[in-house]
This record gives C-alpha cells, structure tokens and sequence, in this order.
C-alpha cells in the first residue's frame, strides 16, 4: 500500500510537471508567434508609412555613413537604392548637380551636420521645401528629419517627397486669391464705410477708409447693428432725411426689403464736418448666405452736385427767359419722346396739342413800345397756365404758345379750350390782350407723330382768328 500510494504519488508529481513544462513550452510559442506578428505588423505600418516619400536615408550620425531606400514593385516593398560613407560630403556634391540653383544655398544651410545634430541632441523634427531639376525643369520636393527611437537614437531618418503637384495647386489658390483680394479691394476702395453684419445675432464688424466717417464714431465691431444705427443716425442724418432712413433702417423693414430682390439702395444725407453730403447705402446678401448682409455707403455728393448743375443748366436752357415757361428747346424734346412712344409698341397714352397765338402784339409793340410788348406777352401766357393747369406751356415763338394736353385737361379739353375763347371775346371788350386758339386731338390711326396733330391744331387756330377778327362766333 504504502509502495503503491508512492507510486501513485510519482506518477502524480510526475503529470504534473510535464502539464507545467507543456505550458510554458506552449506560452513561449505564443509570445514568440505574438512578437513575430507585432514585427510584421510594424513592419507593414513602417512600409505604408515609406510609401509616402520617393526615397528614405538612414543616417548614422556617429559616422555619417547612410543608407538610401526606395519602394519598388507592385507590392512596394522596400530596396536599398544607395548608400554611402559620408552623406553629408555626398549632399553637397548632389545639390551642385539636381537641386535648384536659386534654392541650393538655403538647402546646404539646412542640409547641414551641425543642423543634423541638433535634431539628435534636441530631438528636433524639420522639414525643408526646395525644388530639384528634373528633366530641365525645376520640381517642388519637401523632406523631414525625425530622429531614430531605442537603439537607434543615433540615426536621422530624412524622407523625401514630390511636392510638385501640391505646390502648384497651393500658387494656383494663392494666385487666385490674390486676384480676388485685389478685385475686392477694388470695388471696395469706392465706400467710404463697408459693414458686415450677422442679420441673426445684429453683430457687425465695421471696415472704414474714410476720416469722415469715422467721426460717426461707430465701433470697429458692435453686437447690435440696428440699435447702433438707430442711435447713431439721430446725429449723423441730416434732419430732413431722418424719417426716411430710421424707417428703412429698422431692422424688419430692411430684412423685408432686403428678401425681395437680396439688394437694397437707398439715397440719404450725412451730417460730415456739419455740412449734409449725399450718400448712397447699398446693401447685399452674400451668394448663398442668407444670414449676413454686406452693406456699402459711398459718398456720392460730387456727382449728385454734377447732377443737380447738369438738372439746372438744362432747366434754363429749355426755360424762355421772358415768361418763365419752357420754350421751344423744351418743346421739341418732349414732342420727339412721345413720337418715340408712338412708334414703338408702347401704348401712347391720348393727348392733344393746343396753340396758342396773341392777337395783335405787333401793333403793340410798334405803339407803345417792346417793354409794352413783353407785358402784353406775359399777360397772355397767365391766362393760358391760368387755364390750363396741369399741362406743360412751352412759348414756341414771339407771339406763339404750344401745350401738350394730358391727363385731367385732357378729359376737359374742349371746356378749356372755350375758356380761353370766352377770356379773350371780354378781353377784346376792355382793350386787353386777346389770343387765338386751335386744338388738335391724336388718333392712333391717322397721326404717325406729334407735328401732325400740332398742324391741325395750329390750322384751328389760324380760323378761329379769322373768326375772331371778323367778330363771327
């Protein structure tokens, strides 16, 4: 028994250490099978990693000595494609035959032992972009140094990478913006003040060129566009304006106006160096944002000056001096725009051409004198715009008045015209002046301009003269 139970005892012992010798045989398979798939892996990830350059260098820097490594083959594995004793001799002589000439300088000060150095003294990572000549023509690269890791912290691993591509797309995008800096400054060097303002939150950034403006003493930036503009316009808008623009300028109004077409104008004065000046405000959404607005205000009070001086010269110049109506200038103009209408396919609105002519102002004049004469002249054009109140009176001649009737003296151009008759027949009676008329209405079928519908008119006219002479009713 007791043989027995030993026996048993051995063999037990026995099973037992070779279950222990089997498992760490076992687990020593394992960690060796672990290690070996770890290597492949980092050896696959240190190869995607490789594939991102043209070559890599593997620099010793206790020696100098390296090694060039390129990716070949379908499978982009990895081959030694140089090496040497001295990399740095080796670059010198390699920048003299490929690298850029206007680039080889800069290149050697940063391809450099002491550079090189330090990376592995500090650590340092740095990448450098310089330009090889290929095929004559001069290419963008880039490399980076980073310093080797465990065992090999004295080596420097240099990749190089074809920039080329990305270089060229970058000048493209630069150049591109370039160009639109230089358009946008531009067309912005005509505001005076350009604003850029968040409809939602109110906030704004303000960009002024002009000293003027910034007396108005809004802020660079601001969070309440609206409320600032509300307060700030009670003392930079010229009073009379004031109304208009705080009821442009609220903030719902502006939107509403703004939706409608996505640009907004409107003409105001300012209050600059305590004198109004005219300017414009022009405000747009961005393309495709609708939740900012970019508003504009140029100083337009020269040309509206221009304008104003241009208004008034041909005023006058179409204004007869005497009497104060228009003239003949003024007339022909305004008969040729409606020819203009009547020839085109736009519809001509009814009209009637009324002439007018004052009786007897020779024999005034050769009586009692010109100034006699140019009284008896004005008296006849008061009846006239007297009568004819909302109709143009153009002076056509020395003794000849021309009208254009539309509208209400229109509608009542017969009444009108007897009214004239009437004043003149009682006039005739107390020795004041008298005038003659004729009226000629448009027809769409028979008139192809003005003049014939004045030529009727002036036809009536000269009969009811001759009536008027002859005292025929």
């Amino acid at each position: 028994m007791g043989k027995e139970k030993t026996a048993l005892s051995f063999d037990k012992n026995l099973s037992e250490r070779l279950k222990t010798r089997r498992f760490v045989e076992l687990k020593n398979d394992v960690a060796k099978a672990s290690a070996s798939e770890s290597e492949f892996d980092f050896s696959r990830i240190a190869l995607s990693l490789a594939n991102d350059y043209e070559s890599v260098y593997y620099i010793d820097m206790q020696d100098d000595s390296y090694i060039e490594y390129k990716t070949s083959g379908v499978d982009k594995k990895l081959h030694i494609a140089s090496q040497g004793d001295n990399f740095f001799a080796d670059t010198v002589i390699n920048c003299e035959k490929l690298v850029f000439k206007e680039d080889q300088k800069e290149f050697l000060s940063k391809i450099s032992k002491s550079n090189f150095d330090d990376a592995i003294k500090h650590n340092i990572t740095f990448t450098h972009r310089y330009r090889l000549v290929i095929d004559g023509v001069p290419r963008y690269y880039q490399l980076k140094t980073t310093r080797g890791t465990g065992a090999d912290d004295k080596y420097i691993i240099v990749g190089v990478k074809n920039i080329d591509a990305l270089v060229k797309r970058e000048q493209k995008s630069a150049k591109e913006a370039e160009t639109f800096s230089q358009i946008a400054h531009a067309l912005a060097i005509r505001y005076e003040v350009i604003y850029y303002v968040d409809l939602i939150t109110g906030e704004y950034t303000e960009y002024s060129s002009s000293d003027k403006y910034a007396q108005l003493k809004v802020g660079a930036k601001g969070y309440d566009f609206f409320g600032d503009t509300k307060y700030n316009m009670k003392k930079s808008i010229y009073s009379e304006d004031y109304p208009m623009m705080a009821e442009a300028m609220d903030k719902v109004n502006f939107i509403n106006s703004l939706s409608n077409t996505n640009v907004y104008t409107i003409t105001y004065r300012l209050l600059l160096d305590g004198e109004p000046e005219y300017v414009n405000l022009r405000a747009v959404r961005p393309l495709g944002d609708e939740n900012h607005v970019v508003i504009g205000v140029v100083n337009i009070n020269d040309s509206m000056k221009r304008k104003f001086e241009l208004k008034n010269a041909i005023s006058l110049a179409n204004k007869d001096a005497l009497t104060g109506i228009k003239n003949k200038r003024a007339y022909d103009c305004d008969s040729e725009k409606l020819k203009e209408r009547m020839l085109s396919s736009v519809v001509v609105p009814e009209f009637a051409v009324v002439v007018c002519d004052i009786n007897d102002l020779k024999v005034v004049n050769d009586t009692k004198g010109h100034h006699a004469g140019d009284e008896y002249i004005k008296d006849a054009c008061k009846i006239i715009c007297d009568t004819y109140k909302h109709s143009p009176v153009y002076r056509v001649g020395g003794d000849e008045f021309a009208l254009i009737l539309t509208g209400e003296d229109y509608m009542y151009r017969n009444v009108l015209l007897e009214t004239i008759r009437s004043i003149s027949k009682n006039n005739k009676k107390n020795g004041l002046v008298t005038l003659a008329c004729g009226m000629g209405v448009y027809s769409c079928e028979l008139d192809k301009d003005v003049e014939t519908v004045f030529e009727r008119a002036d036809n009536a006219m000269y009969e009811n003269k001759r009536r008027f002479k002859a005292d025929i009713d």
